[in-house]
């Protein structure tokens, strides 16, 4: 990855471990971008939610909170930028199975001035446990040269205004370790 960006996959001086993760009374209390049950065709061989949908929800949840920050269809009709996912980890804890209910729960983490750092906690809300955790390493970029560009300073400050909610969540944000953005 380019220098440019200002991504990295740097170990993280809080990595997550199971006896890090948050519980699900602690995530729930982050609001849902997404409601939904796991339909029968979202299932494999296995009788659980497939990855592909697992990851599918998990982007739609980044989607929806980067649109909610400002980076929306308009935004990128008429300011011409946009973000673009450059880093993807996820982790699973506890399958989903078909009926479940779950929710989607995105936060920004972390951002410089061209990359930002976003969690996506997916829940079972039928069993009440963390399913997973997809983090995201995002870049903002021109869509016209499609080169990175720094955010500008209304975004900018939509997301500083997301980072302070999340500062204050009172429980360590599990990060990975293996997404995140460079320092110095």
């Amino acid at each position: 990855m380019s220098n440019a960006t200002g991504v990295h996959a740097a170990r993280q001086e809080q990595q997550m471990t199971p006896s890090s993760t948050p519980s699900y009374l602690a995530i729930s209390s982050i609001a849902p971008v997404i409601e939904s049950r796991v339909e029968p065709h979202l299932t494999d061989g296995n009788g659980h939610m497939n990855v592909r949908h697992i990851y599918s929800y998990g982007v739609g949840g980044a989607d929806l909170l980067a649109e909610r920050s400002g980076i929306d269809a308009e935004y990128r009709e008429k300011r011409r930028m946009s973000i673009f996912a450059v880093e993807h980890h996820i982790q699973f804890f506890s399958e989903m199975q078909e009926n479940d209910a779950f929710s989607v729960h995105p936060l920004w983490v972390d951002r410089s001035e061209r990359v930002g750092h976003i969690l996506v906690f997916l829940l079972n809300r039928t069993t009440r446990t963390l399913s997973s955790i997809l983090e995201l390493a995002v870049v903002h970029v021109d869509l016209d040269n499609r080169s990175s560009v720094p955010f500008p300073p209304a975004i900018a400050a939509e997301l500083d205004r997301c980072r302070a909610i999340t500062r204050a969540i009172p429980w360590p944000i599990p990060t990975s370790g293996a997404v995140g953005v460079r320092r110095g």
